[in-house]
């Protein structure tokens, strides 16, 4: 399975690939066909906090899967993994999930998380096993990137509380799954 846009494949990683992808994460992007830029020590660090912990959530709810999985982001042409996306688990209150994401940095400032993001958000909203009505981001107040990706995939900022800023998405008649996914 996967999620194609104009210049993107996402791919949803498997519990297997999330498990792999802490020791290895270039072999598991060469498994999908990708290569994979260098990762920092550091970076990497926290991407195998974040793999375990969407490994323990898809274990404690299998049909969860996709909505707790990174996805990864491939450029069409490059065949290069250029990021990461993904949803925080199934939905909570008032039928909401959170997404995060992130882009090697050779890679910003292409539109490539705009059009990731408006992908998974639209993804999002045709869950089978989920009603989905709300996405939504927290981002830090300085990170102006991010809040012009919200921005531009209809994200609006609310009130929020503590050192992030929180966005929402609702969904709206217009989002429809068409063109989406891919077997």
């Amino acid at each position: 399975m996967r999620i194609e846009t104009t210049r993107l494949v996402l791919f949803p990683m498997t519990e297997q690939n999330l498990k792999d992808a802490e020791l290895d994460l270039s072999a598991v992007a060469r498994r999908y066909g990708a290569s994979m830029p260098h990762i920092g020590f550091w970076e990497m660090r926290a991407k195998r906090r974040i793999y375990r912990a969407k490994t323990g959530i898809i274990l404690q709810n299998p049909r969860a899967w996709l909505l707790s999985t990174a996805w990864l982001i491939v450029e069409r042409d490059s065949g290069v993994a250029v990021g990461e996306a993904g949803f925080k688990g199934p939905p909570a209150a008032r039928h909401t999930v959170e997404i995060g994401y992130g882009v090697l940095e050779d890679y910003r400032c292409r539109g490539y998380m705009t059009e990731a993001l408006g992908a998974l958000t639209r993804f999002a909203f045709f869950q089978r096993d989920y009603r989905v009505e709300r996405v939504t981001a927290l981002t830090l107040p300085g990170n102006t990137a991010s809040h012009r990706v919200l921005e531009k995939n209809g994200f609006a900022r609310r009130p929020s509380f503590g050192k992030y800023w929180l966005w929402e998405r609702l969904r709206r008649p217009e989002d429809t799954p068409e063109g989406l996914l891919f077997p």
